[in-house]
This record gives structure tokens, sequence and C-alpha cells, in this order.
């Protein structure tokens, strides 16, 4: 259920009260934000995104309906779906980067990944392929089945499993050397 401070708020958005816009971003933002940073290549575009989702949010919010789910849900879904509009937008005429079938396997646990520091992770996440880095947000952090990818990046679910697992490999690839530098006690 929704508190009522947070139904005051989205009300006063609708109504396009300032003092309820800045309560909601303020509320929000720090998670839009997050989402935005996965997707983005460096941080000033992570925050392009992030005004441009709460533009959209902002237009949007009288739709939100409360019987349907939680806003949170909505917002956040809102956000993913507006930074994704923006990257088709902005999508050169070159094809996703497209690495051989099988790339080298590497040695360590997904616990492992918890030596690493977020902001490592998100540099590491930041430098994949695009279409890769869409693939892999979309499915680890947002939830979404391969169907709702294919969907939404209009290709098809085999290529979203394919990217899914590239991107995967690759990042781990990229992952490996910090975490030897753990194992070795260098960081």
């Amino acid at each position: 259920m929704h508190d009522n401070q947070l139904l005051q708020i989205i009300e006063g958005c609708c109504n396009g009260r300032p003092a309820s816009e800045k309560a909601l971003f303020s509320r929000f933002a720090p998670k839009v934000l997050a989402i935005a940073r996965r997707y983005a290549t460096d941080e000033p575009q992570a925050l392009d995104f992030l005004q441009e989702s709460f533009v959209l949010i902002f237009e949007k919010i009288a739709a939100f309906d409360p019987s349907k789910g939680a806003f949170e849900g909505w917002l956040y879904r809102l956000s993913v779906n507006t930074i994704l509009q923006i990257m088709r937008k902005n999508r050169r005429l070159e094809p996703w980067l497209e690495l051989p079938s099988e790339l080298p396997e590497t040695d360590f646990r997904d616990t492992d990944l918890e030596l690493l520091k977020e902001t490592q992770l998100l540099e590491a996440i930041r430098q994949l392929p695009e279409g890769y880095r869409q693939v892999l947000n979309l499915f680890v952090f947002e939830n979404w089945s391969h169907r709702e990818i294919a969907d939404a990046l209009q290709i098809t679910e085999s290529a979203s499993r394919s990217q899914l697992t590239r991107a995967k490999q690759l990042l781990k690839q990229k992952l490996e050397p910090l975490l030897r530098h753990y194992e070795q006690g260098l960081v």
C-alpha cells in the first residue's frame, strides 16, 4: 500500500505544485540515478538520463494508477523505458559489437564479486558494448524476461539470451584482473 505522504506528493505533482515535484525528486532521484549509471557510459550521460526520466515522470504522473501496483515500480519502469528510448534514438547506425561465440572462461565465483567496490563493478559494466550492457541491466537488475527485453530492444529472444551470455563472459574477463589483485593483497 502507498503511504499517505507519498500519495499527497503524487497528487501535488499532478496539480503542478513545485514543492511536490521537488519532494518526489528528492525521494526517488538517488535510485533513478543508480539505474541511469548502469546504462550510461559516463556520469554526464547518467545525469542526462536522470533528467529526461523525471521530465517524463512529471508529464505522465497523472496516469499512475495505485490499484495496478506500487508507485516505485511504475516510476522505475518508466525510467528504464525512458533510458532505453533515448539510447535507441541515439544509437549509431553501426551494429552492436559481436564477439566470438566463445570467450575464454574465467575462474572465479559469484561470491568473489562481493570483494569488488560498487564503483569497480559499475565501471566494468559501463565498459561493455551498448547492446550487452542493455541486456545485462534489464535481465539482472530489472528482472525482465528475455521476451520483454526482446520487445523493448527490438531483437529476438535468442539474441537477448546470446547477448546476456556474452555480456557475462566479457564482464568476468574485465573483472578477473581486479579479483587477482584482491587475492594477492595488492588492493
